[in-house]
């Protein structure tokens, strides 16, 4: 009984002469797990999106049991302690079921292994992971139809764009969908197109003898690194028309090739100066609050080779007319969105401004 009392005492003593020379023995040292999540953002498109802080925030162990379940703001920022292991980070901002408006979808989704004693950093970016599509309707389709609407259908359902919905982004599941154009009570045949994740669709429906078959349809797909911008005729299943996102904004000499009447176009140019009532173009003009000339070039002074944009009274004019900002606007590059008119000044120019940016 002695000796092994002394054998315990000698084993006391070894284990605390071990620590002493720096021999720690910490059973189940717990890791750490630091989360950021950030969110590709759209350009140019109004959503009401939540915010970020409110997405929700899934942490699951391997093996599928799920430890969290919570929100952006809660669960990042401070070091998480967990037992060593792999761990999947899941982050979206609403569950998305069925094709709707105003609804994009972002999604993240990434793996980290956490070893114990370290810290795992992870940064999360959420993408959007259906695609964009809105319907625009010209004015000179809209004044030739009382009444009028494309029904797009694809996974889960469908929506309906009518003149309510032109400025309106309705998200689709990737994949097929279905485009049924209605007028005054007829329907047309359905046109197939193919939608994909981050894309972001603007559907031209234009009249007879409209932009179908005045401008010539061109592939035109824009990167913002975000996503990839698309516009086209809604039944021209193998080209694209541009203008309908700052991202594919006309040139001066391809605006100026347009029919009239094409509602919400984006064109960009060189504000060069303005024109008089009777049509004369003043080249670095301060004359006239009411209007200014864009051209290609902040050179020109070739009459024919500028286009008129209309400044109604309201805010577009007050920011933009030569005459109180000449220092400011005069050879400045601009990009605006209006409606296209045939003869403005003698020449093709744009009326009715709606949004501009530099």
């Amino acid at each position: 009984m002695r000796r092994n009392v002394l054998k315990a005492a000698g084993c006391i003593l070894l284990a605390a002469l071990w620590a002493c020379n720096g021999l720690n023995i910490v059973p189940d040292q717990d890791g750490y797990l630091v989360v950021d999540v950030t969110i590709e953002t759209q350009f140019g498109v109004r959503t009401r999106s939540t915010s970020l802080d409110n997405y929700s925030f899934l942490l699951i162990r391997q093996g599928g049991d799920t430890l969290y379940n919570s929100n952006v703001e809660q669960m990042t920022g401070s070091p998480l302690s967990l037992t060593p292991g792999n761990y999947t980070i899941e982050v979206y901002n609403e569950a998305f079921t069925v094709p709707a408006f105003d609804k994009p979808y972002y999604y993240g989704r990434q793996t980290a292994e956490v070893v114990a004693g370290e810290s795992c950093e992870v940064l999360l970016v959420c993408k959007q992971e259906n695609a964009g599509v809105r319907v625009v309707f010209s004015e000179a389709f809209s004044a030739q139809f009382t009444t009028f609407s494309m029904n797009i259908s694809g996974t889960g359902g469908s929506l309906n764009f009518d003149s309510t919905t032109n400025n309106r982004w309705g998200y689709f599941f990737p994949g097929p969908i279905s485009l049924t154009l209605t007028a005054d009570g007829s329907s047309s045949d359905p046109v197939e197109r193919q939608v994909q994740a981050k894309y972001m669709y603007s559907f031209l429906v234009e009249g007879t003898g409209g932009t179908q078959d005045n401008v010539e349809p061109v592939i035109t797909v824009s990167v913002d690194t975000v996503r990839n911008w698309i516009t086209s005729l809604w039944n021209d299943v193998d080209g694209t028309v541009r203008g309908l996102t700052k991202e594919t904004a006309y040139t001066i000499a391809e605006a100026r090739t347009l029919p009239g009447g094409l509602s919400n176009i984006w064109v960009c140019g060189y504000i060069v100066g303005c024109y008089s009532t009777t049509g004369k173009f003043f080249f670095g003009g301060t004359e006239t609050y009411t209007n200014l000339a864009l051209a290609d070039s902040n050179t020109e002074e070739d009459k024919t080779k500028t286009y008129p944009v209309e400044l109604p009274i309201g805010a577009i004019r007050d920011s933009l007319n030569v005459v109180d900002h000449a220092a400011y606007v005069l050879v400045s590059k601009v990009w605006i969105k209006g409606t296209t008119n045939a003869s403005y000044f003698g020449l093709p120019g744009l009326k009715n401004p709606k949004e501009y940016s530099w």
